[in-house]
């Protein structure tokens, strides 16, 4: 369902290195500088200069930055900046050899930044929480010092982000009320020395409205800056109408890299299949590449929980790890004699759901569900078609054998469980699948 254009502006920002903290100091001539707890004369000068690579001044939008200075044994012993009426940092500094971590973005204030005494290689830098993400530039250079020298450092800083400028799906049924697009798993943060963390991981959604122009074309236009997909990334298309939500979704072949501006631009198709379309550009990178990648309603629609999915009842659904928790249909066991004991019950249902068949896709084994997992079909009456009460169902509750059941389905579920579980007892079993 989606032509999806990917135009890349190789940005190039003109950075001046922002104001920062209290920590920034004057640099002097005379300025002494702590290494490993000794104090060596500053006795060179060194001039950071900071640039783009990009001709069109309206797309440099970096105004503030860091430039973070280690020296040869790993201490960060200057931290310095400038802001945008100025793109030269300056510090005197004693003969050696530098390690500079410069930090550049429109707006420093939306981003969690080490101070100078905690900063190493591997600091990591976060978005500000509920603080909506801008462009974050990075760059690492050396450069060594001999006494009496005034070295001119230049340093071009690259994009850490990619811009989502545009997304429009096209033919949209008339009964959808409601159109989403997400993408994931992108990166949440990034070390200062450029390095992407891979965990925790993130989805983007946003939703579009519909066009005044053409009633079936629904569009957004966030220019919303994110970090980078986690490998390659899934897609996913929702609608929503009167009946329900309908997902599409799709692992795209290539990842979604930073230093690009995307477009993403979809067509339904009245058979219920999804044709989608990637043109990576940059004028900065030489040809274009194209990705073609598609999915159809058979394949490939995402699980909803409290629906069907290949087969099986869904029950809950982590889509930033594409998984599924679902459950089994009823699952005939052979009871142990009576009076005994609670491990041997959990060998006779072990022994019945070994041998039931797994789904695709599936992580592990099927496993007796959890108190919490089973009150998700037990007081669910979209989980349960029977009368007012359930039957009583296996569960583990903090390890323990027990059973659980609900009442009062048609108005407020209300669980009940205890350990009195006999033969007449109903075994579903839960399990993740991937999708």
């Amino acid at each position: 369902m989606n032509n999806i254009k990917f135009s890349t502006l190789a940005f190039a920002a003109l950075v001046t290195l922002a104001s920062c903290e209290k920590e920034l100091l004057t640099e002097t001539d005379d300025e002494e500088t702590e290494v490993s707890g000794q104090s060596s004369k500053a006795t060179a000068h060194l001039n950071v200069m900071t640039r783009g690579t990009g001709t069109d001044p309206s797309q440099n939008a970096v105004t503030q930055g860091r430039v973070y200075v280690f020296n040869s044994v790993g201490q960060c012993v200057r931290l310095l900046s400038t802001d945008e009426t100025s793109n030269k940092a300056s510090a005197n500094l004693p003969a050696g050899t530098y390690t500079l971590y410069a930090v550049g973005s429109p707006d420093l204030s939306r981003f969690v930044l080490p101070s100078k005494s905690k900063a190493t290689p591997t600091s990591v830098i976060t978005r500000v929480e509920d603080a909506d993400m801008t462009d974050l530039l990075l760059k690492t250079a050396s450069v060594t010092l001999e006494g009496g020298e005034d070295i001119n450092q230049d340093m071009v800083l690259d994009h850490k982000v990619l811009c989502i400028d545009h997304l429009e799906i096209k033919g949209v049924p008339d009964d959808v009320t409601k159109v989403e697009v997400s993408l994931s798993p992108l990166y949440t943060s990034i070390q200062l020395d450029g390095t992407y963390v891979a965990t925790p991981t993130e989805s983007y959604k946003i939703a579009l409205t519909q066009s005044a122009d053409i009633s079936s074309t629904w569009e957004a236009s966030p220019n919303q800056m994110l970090f980078p997909s986690v490998g390659t990334p899934t897609i996913k298309v929702s609608f929503t109408t009167a009946t329900g939500v309908k997902s599409y979704s799709y692992t795209t072949s290539e990842a979604l890299p930073a230093n690009h501006h995307f477009t993403i631009s979809g067509t339904y198709t009245a058979n219920y299949e999804i044709a989608l379309t990637g043109i990576l550009t940059s004028s900065d990178w030489g040809e274009d590449l194209t990705v073609n990648f598609g999915f159809d309603e058979k394949n490939n629609v995402v699980p909803v929980a409290g629906e069907s999915f290949n087969g099986y009842k869904v029950l809950s659904v982590d889509e930033v790890n594409h998984t599924a928790l679902v459950r089994s249909a009823s699952i005939k066991f052979t009871a142990p004699a009576a009076n005994a004991t609670e491990s041997e019950w959990l060998t006779a249902l072990n022994t019945a759901m070994s041998a039931v068949d797994k789904p695709e896709g599936a992580v592990g084994n099927w496993r007796i569900p959890t108190y919490e997992e089973a009150l998700l079909f037990v007081t669910n009456p979209a989980l349960y078609s029977g009368k007012d009460n359930t039957p009583a169902y296996f569960c583990l509750n903090d390890g323990d054998l027990e059973r659980v059941w609900a009442s009062n389905l048609t108005t407020t579920p209300v669980p009940s469980h205890d350990v009195n579980y006999q033969t007449d007892t109903n075994l579903r079993a839960v399990i993740t699948i991937g999708y």
